[in-house]
């Protein structure tokens, strides 16, 4: 893993260009060393976006209105009361959800929290409530494009359909062929979900800061998981995705070899490209099925699995000189041990997760009943937003697909 802590911005830009230039002109290094740069690049790439995200939510934080209405105050007015009482902005704003248990969170600063994993997205422990072991959900919302379309009744998204043809000959004296590219765009429009969870009345007993915080933490791993939900069934529907035939078994069902996954990198990138940073989408079925993968001489595993040690929901898979790195899915249909159907199954993806976009339509709107559970000690958390998803690249992906 890249740490990047005693990195400024203007250091981590001058090597994003070195980075660049090397990938221009790579001159005689290795696949895996062009693959390691590659890594490099998107790690900074996401350092600085992440950054820059921080510090445009630490702006609106400071410049927020609060909704209006009853029971509910300004940010100024609370700032107010709370420099009164010797508390900052967020004191004050945690102050005001204990007393009124209703809080809206703006778009941009969900957006900040969906492309982060910060405690509020993911908390290990609430009111002595222990979580079941890893992250519980697909860090795939870590990895696409997420937009804040607040106000917007739908998002248009124009991508290259194709790239201008190649030049043809001109004979002196006659017009030049024309060789112009063809665009479209896609419609992302807004899906209403909510969610529900549930938290000890205890909580209420620590202060303000940390009550809020762990409301927030369970709303905001229920739209995580909704959130992937969306991404992962818009790829599975994108007529924008390429897709490659999947190796079938004799009983006709899909089977992992020793050629899967160099046929996906090659099959991705189009003919002039072998296309580095990319990630692999897939079922955990299929990461074990890589695993069991065994040479025809010495019975050797043929794919290396290297899990990540500060994410156990991604790592890397190496067959010889190429690494690719992975991301589970529990959404997505396993390749290994499906059977061939009457119409064509998309099961792992591969590509740049950003070529997938994520709009937020709306404010998160957050509430706390004290009465829904209220036989069992527990106040009620419930949560609402606006949100859509699709791949936006032609080409962005190329899935597995197991044919009819």
């Amino acid at each position: 893993m890249y740490d990047f802590t005693n990195h400024t911005n203007e250091q981590l830009t001058a090597r994003l260009e070195e980075l660049r230039g090397i990938g221009e002109n790579p001159g005689e290094r290795t696949t895996e060393e062009l693959e390691n740069l590659a890594q490099e690049r998107a790690a900074i790439n996401a350092e600085l976006e992440k950054r820059r995200k921080a510090a445009a939510l630490d702006t609106l934080r400071r410049q927020q209105v609060a909704q209006g209405g009853t029971g509910v105050r300004t940010i100024e007015s609370m700032s107010a009361q709370g420099q009164q009482n010797g508390q900052s902005d967020a004191e004050a704003r945690a102050s005001q959800f204990a007393e009124t248990r209703h809080d809206t969170v703006r778009a941009e600063e969900v957006r900040a929290v969906l492309v982060s994993s910060g405690t509020l997205a993911t908390p290990t422990q609430v009111s002595g409530i222990r979580d079941l072991p890893g992250r519980g959900i697909s860090s795939i919302l870590d990895l696409v494009y997420v937009e804040n379309c607040e106000g917007m009744s739908a998002h248009k998204v124009a991508y290259v359909a194709a790239e201008a043809a190649e030049a043809g000959n001109q004979t002196e004296g006659s017009a030049v062929a024309t060789k112009e590219p063809t665009f479209g765009y896609v419609t992302i429009t807004p899906g209403s979900f909510g969610c529900q969870a549930q938290i000890s009345k205890q909580a209420k007993k620590q202060s303000p800061l940390q009550y809020q915080a762990k409301v927030q933490a369970l709303a905001f791993k229920s739209l995580r998981k909704k959130a992937v939900s969306k991404i992962v069934d818009a790829m599975k529907a994108s007529t924008l995705v390429d897709t490659l035939a999947a190796t079938l078994d004799a009983n006709n069902k899909g089977k992992i070899d020793e050629f899967t996954l160099r046929n996906l990198v090659l099959a991705y990138g189009g003919d002039e490209d072998v296309v580095g940073g990319a990630v692999l989408f897939l079922n955990k079925t299929d990461l074990r099925a890589f695993g069991d993968v065994r040479g025809t001489n010495e019975k050797k595993a043929v794919y290396e699995i290297t899990p990540d040690g500060e994410n156990s929901n991604m790592g890397t898979i190496k067959d010889g000189g190429t690494v690719v790195r992975y991301c589970i899915c529990s959404g997505l249909t396993a390749c290994s041990g499906t059977a061939k159907g009457a119409a064509a199954q998309k099961t792992m993806f591969y590509g740049d997760p950003q070529s997938i976009e994520l709009d937020l339509f709306s404010d998160y709107e957050i509430r706390v009943s004290e009465d829904y559970a209220i036989t069992s000690l527990m106040d009620t958390i419930v949560g609402d937003a606006e949100a859509g998803a699709d791949v936006v690249v032609n080409h962005g992906l190329v899935a597995l697909s197991i044919n009819p």
